[in-house]
């Protein structure tokens, strides 16, 4: 059963902070256990996975299942029973008690029982592990002033084994004792100590270091294994986390101690705001069952809270180096707290169960964590709902009851409910998914407060979302036309035109722009609804007033390409290159002719777009050759020589006449010598640009004797041209025309290198050409030798051989001439007399050249 148990003291005094959320929860165990409890006070306890043991202040141990209903019952002691204890198989029951006797015994059978007294009181016991099984030693240890051991021996008897005892008679009392696999553990006053079984050697002493004022008798000392390696120490206000550690054989190495093979490293340590009554291990957190320090929170003498402080607590602790995280508290709401000390608590755990047992005299409690639903539960009773939606998605879905869709739902009527209206709009897509009927009552929700603005956004608007009525969608369009133009504009851009009826919409909107003749957003929606009936004309129209860049997106989406000439000016102002990538994507339906016709009257327009023309479309921009001459010299000089490299379509003399007008000699230059005035351009070249290297490449390229003497007078009176002229002049004049030319008074800085070039230059033409002439003489005597020496050859004349004239077997007289043609020596003085010549060869000859 299942209860709240848990109260929180802070409520009134912390109001404002928010509340943690508790990481257990807690439930009292009842059946048989509550009436055990009337007659009797419980003293310790052990818990397995099955069973529940139950000591009590006048000796009796119960045996309950986890319920609280009763199952077996023994009577072995007489005074209070100070611990129990049971094998890994939960077969045998180790107890000890202040009677000073100690009993172990089976649950099921009675093969095995030991009982025996002591000489004082047994304050602890532990039983080993592997009790049961068939080759154990039964062993089992006891606390008294000493670590005894038994033992079974033969013929069943227990032999005492001594530990550890107190040396110096001390008084020490062993307060606790705890046995996981290899290791155990006890403590006494002064300190804890670990013992490895195997060897029995005790391997660590951890000393007790809190106020020696918080005596055992009333802050006594609590261990417990996390696992077979992990120790756990809660005692008075201090908390330690151990580790077993295994020592390498390099730690040894350097020493000549005999050390065990294990030692204790303390991993956390940290002193409390607290008394710890109880320690065991969640996961990697430390679960403590506290008693508080203070009593500030102690009302006035008469107050009813004046108590309260006296609770205890479970806090459930992050350890960290030197101090610790709490995570959560609780103030445990037990019986008869008023009158009980440390000393009257007990913590008990399971860890695979991950369960924890509260222990005192008129209670047990259950504590374990929380669940996915518990936490669902408390997190909507906080109003933490974003907590509590993340919990149930986490865990599939649905938690318990919880699902995404309830949860959720509560969540959005919370948010409505303190005006986070977007925010529950936000939330609706998620938590309403596909249910179409849940959709129209939210968005009658929305309505009802005005504020469907928040909503309109996420309305689902057909697969994969639910389709909605069309009265919603209408709802929603007027709701948006009266409060919020903006998000009216993006809606309908983003819905579907069959979702409403757009002539109604259309119609709307006119009443409004009525009154607001000048609203653009208005404007841009009316366009948008226009076009969505193909009204394209209307939504153009209004495109252009508004100057919207969006236009061109209609133009695109219903390839209205067929009035952009029109509109041109209209487009090109509004994006210019937009406009001019749809002219050129679409050439053959946007005619060129008339989009220059439309831009004659805007130059810097038509700049752009006959220079894009002959970028991109360059067959259609022939016709504007002439035009784009007089733009590039305007707007951009450099294109204009590519253009009159590659361009037939240019009238040459405009465009002399504009590239003069604009000064751009090159161009000049190029023109007069493509119209065949070779020496008005080279009298240009020298007179304006006074460049003798170009002049010299117009002579050069052309090879004209009249463009070299007007080159030579005109350089004639300058010793640098001079110097240039007999340096380059080369083969195609001879110097000697220039050096005759040249006044004996006149100073030429460099004509010794110039002339000694020249003399060098006329040697090496002298040589190549002597070289050139040796070579074609000796390939001409290669090839008269070549054909002496095929002529000389010997000529095979078989008796297949034909004559070339009566075409009859060579088995005759021949005669064979060097043309290889063969006869009969009959046939030839027939036809031939004078038989020096070949028959057929002068045949052939004669034709020729009567032909």
């Amino acid at each position: 059963m299942e209860n709240d148990i848990s109260v929180d003291v802070n409520d009134s005094l912390e109001s404002d902070e928010e509340e943690e959320e508790p990481k257990l929860k807690y439930e009292w165990i009842l059946g048989d256990l509550q009436n055990i409890l009337i007659k009797d006070g419980a003293s310790c306890i052990y818990v397995n996975d099955k069973l529940l043991i139950l000591g009590t202040n006048w000796g009796n141990i119960h045996v309950l299942d986890h319920q609280g209903n009763k199952i077996k019952h023994f009577k072995e002691h007489t005074g209070p029973v100070t611990m129990i204890d049971m094998d890994s198989s939960g077969d045998y029951i180790a107890s000890c008690s202040h009677d000073r006797r100690v009993v172990v015994q089976g649950l099921y059978s009675n093969d095995t029982f030991h009982s025996f007294s002591t000489q004082i009181p047994v304050r602890c016991i532990a039983i080993e592990p592997n009790y049961g099984k068939a080759r154990s030693n039964k062993r089992f240890i006891i606390g008294t002033n000493q670590v005894l051991m038994y033992e079974k021996k033969f013929f069943g008897s227990l032999k005492p084994i001594v530990l550890y005892e107190n040396s110096g008679g001390s008084g020490e009392v062993i307060r606790n004792i705890s046995w996981k696999g290899q290791f155990m553990a006890w403590a006494m006053d002064s300190a804890v100590k670990v013992m490895d079984m195997e060897t029995k050697t005790v391997i660590s002493l951890i000393k007790r270091d809190h106020s020696l004022a918080l005596g055992c008798d009333q802050y006594p000392p609590h261990i417990c294994w996390q696992n077979e390696y992990t120790l756990l120490i809660g005692w008075g206000d201090s908390v330690k986390v151990c580790r077993v550690r295994e020592r390498t054989s390099e730690s040894v190495k350097y020493t000549d101690l005999d050390l065990p093979p294990y030692y204790v490293e303390i991993v956390y340590m940290f002193v409390t705001d607290f008394y710890v009554c109880g320690i065991g291990p969640l996961d990697q957190l430390v679960v403590v069952l506290t008693y508080n320090k203070s009593t500030n929170i102690e009302g006035k003498k008469g107050d009813e809270n004046s108590e309260e402080w006296r609770r205890p607590q479970m806090r459930v602790l992050q350890p960290l180096q030197g101090t610790y995280e709490e995570l959560s508290k609780d103030v445990l709401a037990i019986k008869d707290y008023e009158n009980y000390q440390p000393v009257n608590y007990h913590l008990e755990h399971l860890i695979d169960d991950r369960r924890f047992y509260v222990v005192c005299p008129q209670d047990v409690v259950v504590a374990k964590p929380r669940e996915a639903h518990d936490r669902v539960k408390w997190l909507l009773e906080h109003e933490r709902f974003q907590e509590a939606l993340e919990v149930v998605e986490n865990c599939g879905g649905k938690v318990s009851h919880y699902t995404v869709r309830n949860v959720g739902q509560t969540y959005i009527e919370h948010l409505i409910a303190h005006e986070h209206y977007k925010m529950a709009a936000n939330l609706a897509p998620k938590i309403l998914g596909n249910d179409k009927i849940l959709w129209e009552e939210m968005v009658v929700r929305f309505n009802n407060i005005n504020q469907l603005k928040h909503l309109s956004c996420h309305i689902p608007t057909g697969p994969p979302g639910p389709l909605l009525s069309t009265a919603i969608y209408q709802t929603i369009l007027l709701d948006l036309l009266k409060s919020d133009h903006k998000t009216f504009l993006k809606v309908i851009q983003k819905w579907n035109k069959n979702l409403y009826n757009i002539n109604l919409m259309i119609h709307d909107v006119l009443g409004v722009l009525a009154k607001e003749s000048s609203n653009m957003v208005l404007l841009q929606a009316l366009a948008h609804l226009y076009s969505n009936i193909n009204k394209h004309d209307k939504a153009l129209a209004i495109y252009l007033k508004l100057k919207h860049k969006d236009i061109f997106g209609l133009i695109r989406r219903h390839s209205l390409y067929w009035c952009v000439a029109n509109h041109i000016v209209d487009l090109m102002t509004l994006d210019t290159s937009t406009a001019l990538e749809i002219c050129s994507q679409h050439i053959k339906v946007i005619d060129p002719s008339k989009v220059v016709a439309v831009l004659s009257q805007h130059e810097w327009f038509l700049y752009k777009y006959l220079d894009m023309l002959y970028s991109d479309q360059r067959e259609f921009s022939f016709p504007f050759h002439n035009k784009l001459v007089k733009l590039y010299a305007v707007y951009d000089k450099t294109k204009i020589m590519p253009l009159l490299h590659v361009s037939s379509y240019i009238d040459l003399e405009p465009a002399l006449n504009t590239v003069k007008s604009y000064g751009l000699i090159p161009e000049t230059v190029y023109l007069l010598i493509r119209m065949g005035s070779n020496e008005a351009a080279l009298r240009l070249v020298l007179e304006e640009e006074e460049d003798i290297h170009w002049a010299i490449k117009i002579c050069k390229d052309h090879s004209d004797p009249d463009l070299w003497k007007i080159l030579i007078r005109y350089s004639i009176d300058k010793p640098s041209y001079i110097r240039v002229l007999l340096n380059n002049i080369g083969t195609h004049v001879d110097p000697l025309i220039i050096l005759r030319c040249i006044p004996n008074d006149m100073e030429i800085p460099g004509l010794r290198d110039s002339l000694t070039k020249i003399m060098h230059d006329y040697q090496l033409k002298i040589s190549l050409q002597n070289g050139y002439q040796k070579i074609l003489v000796g390939d001409g005597i290669n090839l008269l030798q070549k054909q002496v020496a095929s002529q000389r050859a010997a000529i095979p004349v078989g008796k297949d051989t034909e004559c070339s004239i009566c075409n009859l077997k060579m088995d005759l007289e021949v005669i064979l001439f060097a043309c290889r043609h063969v006869y009969h020596s009959k046939c030839l003085m027939n036809e031939q007399p004078d038989c020096d010549i070949c028959f057929m060869c002068r045949n052939i000859k004669k034709m020729n050249v009567g032909s």
